[in-house]
């Protein structure tokens, strides 16, 4: 076997009605540095999902009740875990059964036996995927953070020049200004914060 995986512990999954094949995939996983967690049924794994989210899931697709198709759709239909990445395991899996699980949103498949390479390979690629695509979502948050930020600026920074414009001529002309171009220059502050304080409000 490889050389164990040290410096990131990702936490995953394992839902098999087998005891003998959870435990394989459970110690296998160990073995190169992985957190795991194990369930054996759909049911039971669903619930350990909800009660904390693991990194990936890997799941069988033929047990007794709630099969692994109907366990993956209840996981992509839970906004809560939709989004964890899911393997299919099976021991045979035709085309219709791939295409089935594909549709509903497996990202990949282990089809049994297989070697602890294709393991570590098809869960560290997943693992991969899903960080990148963490990247990218955080890049498009900052990059509308940012758009928020220039916008937000933008607004507050016209009432305040007015503010300020207008509280400089005051001083200016204190004593001079008839009463009327006071009241002017009221009404445009006042107008100015008014605009502020709605501002925050949208903010708050």
């Amino acid at each position: 076997m490889r050389r164990r995986v040290e410096f990131i512990m990702h936490n995953v999954l394992v839902i098999d009605d087998v005891d003998d094949v959870r435990d394989a995939v459970v110690k296998t996983l160990q073995h190169f540095g992985f957190g795991t967690r194990e369930a054996r049924n759909g049911r039971s794994g669903i619930e350990m999902a909800l009660a904390d989210a693991p990194d990936l899931i890997i799941c069988d697709v033929r047990m007794p009740e709630m099969d692994g198709f109907k366990t993956l759709m209840a996981i992509r239909d839970n906004p809560a875990i939709a989004n964890i990445p899911f393997i299919f395991l099976t021991a045979a899996m035709d085309k219709s059964d791939l295409r089935r699980g594909m549709v509903s949103g497996a990202d990949d498949y282990l089809t049994k036996p297989f070697t602890p390479e294709e393991l570590l390979e098809a869960v560290t690629t997943r693992l991969a995927r899903q960080t990148e695509l963490k990247c990218e979502f955080f890049k498009h948050a900052e990059k509308l953070r940012k758009g928020v930020d220039h916008l937000f600026a933008r607004e507050i920074t016209g009432p305040l020049d007015g503010i300020l414009g207008l509280t400089a001529e005051m001083l200016r002309e204190t004593g001079q200004a008839p009463p009327e171009k006071v009241a002017e220059r009221a009404r445009r502050i006042n107008e100015s914060v008014v605009r502020l304080n709605q501002l925050a409000k949208t903010l708050a």
